[in-house]
């Protein structure tokens, strides 16, 4: 006798018994299954966390068992605008020469870790043997060069546009601190010229093809992060932030602003999140996880909850980020991957 879903079920055990199921989830708004903590949830728990009225619990349960078991279900898999369904192409590219996603990493607050998160979830999708590049959007600040041991000054390409330097492990990176003389050198700039360096790390940079190319963007709510959304064609945004209360008021204001402008964000990701001892022991230095109010204001998935490791630290000082390896930054991207694979 086949299996019957019932609300007081977990969404994962769920997900992993019936695949046929994630769409159903995705097609009422829930977000949860690729989600590091709703996932953990009951149905009727990621129902409560999603602000659903009763009977609408009713209806998905019995979506979900209709899924289940092959059978047709009330509503369609949401599609969301992930994509467009074209592959992006760069202005000095010939035709075989797309991105097929761009993503914007963005916080609002400054150090939670958005170039770290940037860098380690390139690593993890190249490890994949996917396509990555990096645009460190960054002008003022930059450090996705450094942490990759990418030294010299792009070269012109054969297309006529600039060649990105591409690190040990093969992610292509464009970064202001290539062209500076010292890297400590000051980019002593007002907004319209940030916002042009941008668009022409993008526009003129001979990216080539490219599965993803993340778009690592300063904190704050102004140019940078306006010229990333209003000027490059970009198909989703991993909001970063940190337990600290004070870190998500900021990072709410990031979300608003992705809102008003139309933007996707299809996850979040909590840094900072927990220290861990050589003896298994795990510590909340900045406090417990805000990862459920962090689902709750953007109605997309946790996709990792990060730890504090000093190696890491060690390693992006030398410029040897690529060294380092996790399971919670595989996880990052598998869920990363698995997310918009639903979206699409």
């Amino acid at each position: 006798m086949a299996e019957t879903i019932t609300a007081d079920m977990i969404i994962h055990d769920v997900v992993s018994r019936h695949p046929a199921t994630v769409k159903v989830f995705h097609g009422h708004g829930l977000p949860c299954t690729a989600c590091a903590v709703g996932s953990r949830e009951s149905i009727a728990g990621g129902a409560r966390t999603h602000r659903f009225a009763p009977e609408k619990l009713d209806i998905l349960v019995k979506d979900l068992n209709a899924a289940a078991n092959g059978q047709p279900t009330s509503v369609a898999p949401k599609k969301a605008p992930v994509g467009r369904g074209v592959p992006l192409q760069m202005s000095t590219a010939g035709p075989d020469r797309k991105i097929k996603q761009v993503i914007a990493v963005m916080s609002g607050k400054g150090g939670v870790g958005k170039s770290l998160v940037t860098g380690l979830l390139a690593v993890s999708l190249r490890r994949q043997g996917l396509r990555v590049g990096i645009l460190d959007g960054d002008i003022t600040g930059p450090s996705i060069a450094r942490m990759f041991g990418t030294r010299g000054q792009p070269s012109k390409s054969v297309s006529g546009g600039i060649d990105p330097l591409t690190s040990r492990g093969g992610i292509k990176v464009m970064s202001m601190n290539m062209f500076l003389e010292n890297e400590s050198d000051p980019v002593v700039w007002r907004g319209p010229m940030i916002s042009s360096a941008i668009k022409q790390f993008y526009s003129d940079v001979d990216w080539d093809q490219l599965d993803y190319l993340l778009v690592d963007l300063p904190p704050g709510t102004s140019d940078a992060p306006m010229t990333v959304m209003q000027s490059l064609p970009v198909d989703g945004i991993i909001i970063v932030s940190s337990p600290q209360m004070l870190a998500t008021m900021v990072v709410m204001k990031c979300i608003n602003m992705v809102r008003q402008l139309k933007g996707i964000i299809v996850g979040v990701v909590e840094n900072m999140s927990y220290f861990q001892t050589p003896d298994g022991e795990r510590y909340e230095i900045f406090g417990p996880s805000n990862g459920t109010e962090l689902v709750n204001m953007t109605g997309a998935p946790l996709l990792a909850q990060l730890p504090i490791d000093p190696n890491l630290t060690t390693l992006c000082d030398a410029g040897r980020v690529e060294e380092y390896h996790a399971e919670a930054y595989d996880l990052l991207a598998e869920n990363f991957i698995n997310t918009l694979k639903i979206k699409r």
